[in-house]
Order: C-alpha cells, then structure tokens, then sequence
C-alpha cells in the first residue's frame, strides 16, 4: 500500500507545483483589457474623464462620416516618450474598442517589445503573427516592417477578440488595442 500512497503523493505534488507555476505565470500577464485607465466598453464620457490621470493632454473629440467617435490625444509620461493615442468608438455604439498608440521612433522597438511582453506576457507563434500580417498588410496605407501579437486568455464571455498588436514601420511604431466583439 506504502508503495501505491507514495507516486500518487508524488504526482499529486507534481500536479500542485504545476498548477502553482501556472497561476504564477498566468498573475504575470495579464489580457488586454484596454489602455491606460480606459477599459474596452467604456462609453466616450468617461473615457474622457480618465484621460486627466492617465496624463493626456491635448485631447480632441471628432465623429467620423461613419458616425465613429474618434478622440485623439498626446500621452506625456515621464517616463515614455511623447506618444500621439487615438481612442475608437465604431457607429452606433458608445463603447471603446480601439485604442492606437504611435511611437515617434522606431529605435524604441525593443524596448516597446519588452513593455508589451512584461505585461502580456510571450506573444503569438510567429507563424500566426505572419498569417495576420499577410491578411492585413494590403488595406494599410504604408507596407509594414513586421507584426507582432499578443491574444486575450480565451475567456468566452470577457476577453475573447482582444488583441494587442504592435507593427513597425520605416518610421515609427504603432500599438493597437483592439477588442474585435465591439465592432459587431
């Protein structure tokens, strides 16, 4: 009997400390859930109301031909560079659910990389950053330099269609945070 208690202990330890590992790393990344204070499906309001805080100033409100809200704004950090931001709400419905971030040099690429990396954690398989860059290359103005990814935690009801993407370009960098179910 000894013998049987002691590998099912074993595995059973084996299956704790693995569990713990997992939730570990699952509290070191976290699912894009919108940028700064803003979250996905805030109404423009109150947005609005956040920017303050989050230290965006120069903040415009535009609607679009398509009646989206668009509002534009400069992030000025300490700590990051001067970063032009552009939150998206589609027509017909006051929820964000874009937020685009342009980085003035494209030199900062790594360290941006980093950043999105520290709190989403590993991005996509490359395979399937590329099947995406292909898809979305030809409706963009100016031809990319390359696409990485980073995806929601699957979670049906919340964070599924979440997407982080950062692309680069001959002269700056562009960070999208998108909420794909808010377009529908």
């Amino acid at each position: 009997m000894a013998t049987i208690t002691r590998p099912a202990a074993l595995v059973g330890g084996l299956l704790t400390t693995l569990a713990l590992s997992m939730a570990g790393s699952a509290l070191a990344s976290e699912s894009p859930s919108g940028f700064g204070s803003a979250d996905f499906g805030m109404s423009s309001e109150a947005v609005l109301e956040r920017l303050e805080q989050d230290r965006v100033v120069n903040v415009s409100v535009q609607e679009t031909e398509d009646n989206d809200v668009i509002i534009d704004g400069e992030l000025q950090a300490e700590d990051q560079p001067v970063t032009d931001l552009r939150y998206v709400f589609p027509a017909g419905r006051d929820q964000l659910a874009l937020v685009v971030a342009f980085h003035p040099h494209v030199e900062d690429y790594a360290s941006v990389k980093a950043d999105l990396e520290a709190r989403y954690g590993k991005p996509w398989e490359e395979e399937m950053a590329e099947w995406w860059f292909e898809q979305l290359k030809e409706g963009m103005p100016e031809e990319p330099g390359s696409l990485t990814v980073w995806g929601g935690d699957g979670n049906e009801d919340r964070e599924r269609g979440r997407f982080v993407r950062l692309w680069s370009f001959e002269d700056y960098l562009s960070v999208e945070y998108l909420d794909t179910q808010m377009f529908r």
